[in-house]
Formats: C-alpha cells, structure tokens, sequence
C-alpha cells in the first residue's frame, strides 16, 4: 500500500454494528482531510462475527487483520501499528462508539502542531450515569494515572486513554522494542515525549458492555510494574519478557476491490475521481478514444456503454465487484444487466432499470397509475399523419432510448414530425420513437434518494432551457430554490406516487416534472445521480454524500440517510445555480484558464468540455456543452455572482469574438 498520512487501528471484540458505523463516520471526516487507512484487529472473534466484519466493514480503505485467538486489546493496537509502517501518523480507538470520529479530527489536527502523541480524554464532568455504569474503569483509570506518574513521571497535564494519536515515528519506535507484556502508553513514556491531552463530552456506550472488572484490572497494572518499572528484569525472567505477544492467522492480503465506471465524460468524471481516490481499482467503460476520465482509471475499455454483451465481457475480464454510473440514463440499464450476469450488487434489476431509461415502458406505467403525463403515441416507418389524429400540434418527438437531448425536435404539424423519424430513429436502438403533444410548462427537476420505497427529497431546481424552437430540452442550466417552492407539497406527493408506482426500493431518484395551467405532468424519470452535478451541489446544501451513497450501493453497503428528522428541501436557505455553458459555433483561440476560475469564492467546481484549436458546433443536443460552473449564494448575492462569473468567463474564437452565450446581461 502507498504512504497515507493517518493509520487508524481499532482493535474489535464481539463487536458487528458499531463498527461498521464506526468506519463509515471516519470516512465521512475525513473523506476530504488526508489520505487515510483503518485497520480492524480481529481479537478472537467467532467465524460468524468475522464474516459479517468483511461483510459490511471492509473495503479499499480497511484492512482486516485476524488474530489467532485472543490476546486483548493491547496486543491487538500492537498488531495493527506494526502494520502502520507506512502512516505518517497511528491513531488507536475502541469499538463500542465512545470513541468518535469527529474527535479524532481534532486529535490529528493537534498531532500536526508538533507533539510527539496527543490523548483524548472525557471531561471529569461527564453524564453521572455514564461514570456510575464505568465506576470501575473510571477508578482503574485513576490508579494508572497515579501509577505512570510515580513510575514512569508522567507529567500532571497529560492523561492517557485508549484514544490516541503519534507520529509514525513514534509507532515504530515502541513496536519494534515490544516483548512480552505490552502496555502502549508504558511503552511510550520510557524516556520524555512532547505530548498533550485533549479533552471531549464522552458519549454513552451503545453497543456492548466493558469487559473490565476489578481483579482484573490489579492484574493489569502489576503486570505493568513487573515489566515497565526499574525493578522488572528482577521481577520476571528474561524468557518471560521475550515471550511471543501474539499470532496472527494465515491470509493472503486483499487486492483493491475493482469497479467499473460506465461512461468517461464530465458527466462521471467526479465518479472516477472519487473511486481513484478511495483505494479503487477503477475500470472505465467508455468507447472514445482519449475521454476525460481515463486519467482517473487504472484500466479503459473502449466499449460502447449502451454494448450490454461488451461491457459484460470487460466487467467478467477485469473482475469488477461493483459497476455504477451517474449523470446519463442509458447506462443504467446497462449497469443493471452487467450486475445480474456476473451476481453483483444492485439496486435496480435488469427490468426496473428498462423501465426508468425506455421511455415506451415509462410512459405506460405512467399511465397505469394514472399519473399525469404529456398525451403520446408511439411511432413508426409505417405511420401516417391520420395516426396522429388525437395529439393537437404543436407535437415533439423523441427517442425511446436515447440521452443527452439527441433526436428530439418540436413540430408544427404532423407531417413535419414523421419528416424527422428517421434521424430519430438513427439515435436510438428501438424501431419506433414517442410522438408528444406539446405541453407549454416550465420545467423543474426533483432529486432525492429513495430508503425502503420512501423517498426523501434532496432538491428541487428549475430547469432552464436553451432558447431553440425547435432543438428543444436542451438544459442550460439549474437553478435553486425553484420559483415553484409555493407547490412544494403538491411536488413531493407526485415524487412518491411515482416512486410507488415503479416500485424502486433503494438509490437515487430524478424526476423532471413540467409545471403548466393543466397541472404537474411527468416528463421523465432517471434512477441516477443528475446530469447537472448533483453530486456537488446536494452535498453542499444538504449535507448528503450521495456520490459516495450510490458507490456504496453499488458494492451493496448499507446507506444510511443521516439527515435531520425535520429535513425539506423548501426550508433551505442558501441559492445554487449550476451554469451549462454554450457558445457560438466557432473555433477555440484560446479561453479563460480554469485555474483563474477556481479562484472565485462562490465557485464549488467548473470544468471544460472543448480545448484551444477545437472546434464548437452549433446547440443542437447536449453535445455541445462547452462547460459547466457550480456557483452558490444567498438570495442577496447570487445573481451578482453568477453575472461576475461570466465577466471572468472568456472563449475567444480565431477571429477575437467571445464565443460565450451570457445568461445575464453585461453589466
């Protein structure tokens, strides 16, 4: 394994739960802080708690080590920071939860100043019946205080406890002098080290009781006087202080667990980014040549995301355990079918992914729900304009199949509409198309996530649209609040109807509803993370990691929903506006570095699809998006940042144009 900067060991006993609670706190601290590793010490522990422990705990930033039987916790921390050898810092912490995650950020912010090993220790006012329920340990730990302090002349200010954190160095240093009997904080005040104690509200246990009991801690602390006091080696033979500490069990180190990210655009790019930084090995599914995201890939396929038997034959080839993707639809299906053949985890089956990325299937389970949508017919080479007969022009034709607004067109007439067929057809792989009656509305899109058939709603944004009469759907831009927030509860009741009605149990959930003077009709459902960077802006409103939730899922871990009990989008304050840029068509000179960009406060993320020397065709899908800027406010000021964006924006053409369509005027 490469140098991480912290190496957390926890040594576990008889513990399942709070332990997968524990790493997935950790990981949610520190995600974003530093490069970080847990290693889980299994201390004896049934075959059947070990199993559920790989199970549900592991994964490419833990490492789970068996003991042959158990040797107790101290032998267990030694075990795991012997494997530390490459942490510039080792941290230890119990199991039960006491210990929190949020606490050892403070401990390894504080190591960082300078000191040699940093405590964590409960304030002396902690909850009466916290210290009643641990009078024992809380005695114990009073007499290894008086003890160090005469024994070892541990200074006044400094406390120790199981909940550490010291320097690489330091790690090495007392691992390698171990023998024997072994008392980590014995160890480490041998000789005079810079340390400091720092102070946290300790938390009820929830999990499990102490194991500790009175004979057993006077055990314990003679045997720290036997083999840490100047008078050990008189007390204890030397075979007894080289005895063996511990065994561990035959394994084989385990590979990095390997995923398949389908799609290398923009669109994934962060689904890549974030796999490569978590430990994965990551295999990208995409059938360009040079796309973004192989940068972030330890392998690329060039396979076609929408080639099922292809992808399936890449998956099997590179033994992926999980396979996702975000911000396109049919992929989806494609992920579906690549996890039932190869018996991966997944939280749609083949079918229901048909159902949310064919917009034939969609549209009849809309209609037998009696869930209200555009009037449609479904087409064909053979149809005639009689066929059409029911649907009132203006008229739009779509697609079964298809993304990124490829193959849609509004029409005047019928006529026109059935002129456009085959250039429909030639985007999708079905032999008939979806013929709409046009329905005036805006649009807005719902994101949420979906926990045992119940949907949470994330957000709620409006979806702006490219001015073409004709190229219609293609999106601009997303805007949060939505202007419709009023309706909040009449949006969040047709979400769940179309939840129940396509029967999704678990994952991420879009919806594009179109509000007009008919009502809320739906115009399509996704069962993906948006194609607007959702990933950056819900977790910034909301506080929801839902890239890292649909990778979870995706390796079939739990998910848990952490939000507040009184959580609705409609009560957030802070403004989002996520920029789809497009621009003339026209010929790159040059543009605005990104680095220059990035420096704007109110600038979460941005991003270029085209390069100096390309060409940039006119708007007539997706395809032509130039770029994209997540930027954030309030009510007061994110429209002037959005206007100081486009000021700082520049893509100049061959002939010294500014290539950029600005949604607000120049000032």
């Amino acid at each position: 394994m490469k140098h991480v900067a912290l190496g957390i060991v926890i040594p576990v006993y008889r513990s399942t739960y709070s332990v997968a609670r524990l790493t997935k706190d950790i990981q949610t601290v520190f995600h974003d802080v530093c490069t970080w590793h847990i290693y889980l010490i299994d201390d004896g522990n049934s075959e059947d708690t070990v199993s559920w422990l790989n199970g549900h705990c592991t994964g490419p930033h833990v490492t789970l080590i068996r003991l042959k039987q158990n040797y107790g916790q101290q032998n267990a921390i030694l075990c795991g920071i012997r494997h530390c050898q490459n942490c510039r810092y080792v941290a230890t912490m119990d199991d039960d939860l006491q210990h929190d995650a949020a606490m050892l950020l403070t401990l390894y912010r504080t190591v960082e100043e300078g000191y040699d090993i940093v405590y964590a220790v409960p304030y002396a006012s902690s909850p009466p019946a916290l210290r009643a329920s641990s009078l024992i340990r809380f005695a114990g730990s009073h007499m290894r205080d008086r003890l160090f302090a005469s024994m070892l002349r541990l200074p006044n200010h400094v406390k120790v406890s199981s909940f550490r954190i010291m320097t690489g160095e330091l790690a090495g240093e007392i691992s390698q002098g171990a023998s024997g009997f072994f008392y980590l904080s014995a160890a480490v005040f041998r000789r005079p080290r810079k340390a400091k104690t720092c102070y946290y509200e300790a938390r009820p246990r929830q999990y499990g009781k102490s194991g500790y009991t009175l004979s057993k801690l006077i055990r314990l602390y003679a045997d720290i006087i036997r083999f840490y006091s100047p008078l050990g080696p008189y007390l204890t033979s030397r075979k007894r202080r080289q005895a063996m500490l511990y065994e561990e069990r035959t394994f084989q180190p385990s590979q990095p667990a390997a995923i398949m990210v389908l799609g290398g655009s923009n669109c994934q790019l962060h689904a890549l980014m974030r796999a490569e930084k978590e430990g994965y090995r990551v295999v990208l599914a995409d059938y360009t040549d040079e796309p973004p995201g192989a940068h972030y890939a330890h392998v690329h396929r060039k396979v076609s995301t929408f080639d099922v038997p292809e992808c399936i034959k890449a998956a099997r080839e590179e033994g992926v355990q999980a396979v996702m993707t975000m911000g396109t639809d049919q992929p989806v299906y494609t992920a579906a079918c690549v996890s039932q053949e190869l018996g991966l985890p997944s939280f749609l089956t083949p079918k229901e992914a048909l159902a949310v990325t064919n917009k034939k299937v969609m549209k009849q389970i809309l209609t037998d729900h009696g869930i209200p949508t555009a009037l449609y017919r479904l087409i064909d080479h053979t149809s005639l304009p009689e066929d059409l007969w029911t649907l009132t022009p203006p008229l739009v034709i779509k697609p079964l199949d298809s993304q990124g607004q490829r193959g849609i067109f509004k029409c005047q007439g019928r006529k026109e509409l059935l002129s456009h067929l085959p250039e429909t057809l030639s985007f999708s792989r079905c032999r008939e198309a979806l013929a709409e009656q046009f329905y005036p509305s805006d649009e807005i899109t719902v994101s949420g996530w979906v926990k045992d058939g119940r949907l949470t709603v994330l957000t709620v944004t409006d979806r702006l649209l490219y001015p073409d009469p004709v190229h219609i759907g293609i999106c601009i831009g997303h805007r949060f609040p939505s202007v419709h927030m009023d309706r909040y509860e009449e949006i969040a009741d047709m979400s769940q109807k179309v939840t129940c009605a396509f029967q999704l149990k678990e994952g991420p959930f879009y919806l594009q509803l179109l509000i007009g003077r008919e009502g809320i009709f739906v115009n399509e459902l996704a069962c993906r993370i948006g194609g607007a960077f959702e990933d950056v802006i819900i977790p910034y409103l909301t506080g929801f990691d839902i890239l890292g939730a649909v990778m979870d899922l995706s390796f079939g871990r739990e998910v848990t929903l952490d939000l507040p009990k009184d959580f609705r989008a409609d009560r957030i304050k802070t403004c989002a506006a996520v920029q789809l840029m497009f621009c003339r068509s026209g010929t790159i000179r040059r543009c605005t570095p990104l680095s220059e960009l990035k420096k704007l406060p109110f600038l979460l993320d941005c991003g270029y699809n085209y390069e100096p020397g390309q060409e940039i065709p006119a708007a007539q899908n997706a395809t032509a998006r130039f770029g994209h800027g997540v930027i954030v406010g309030d009510e007061d000021t994110i429209e002037e940042h959005i206007r100081q964006f486009y000021d700082t924006l520049k893509v100049v053409s061959v002939t010294g144009d500014n290539l950029i369509h600005r949604l607000y005027p120049e000032k």
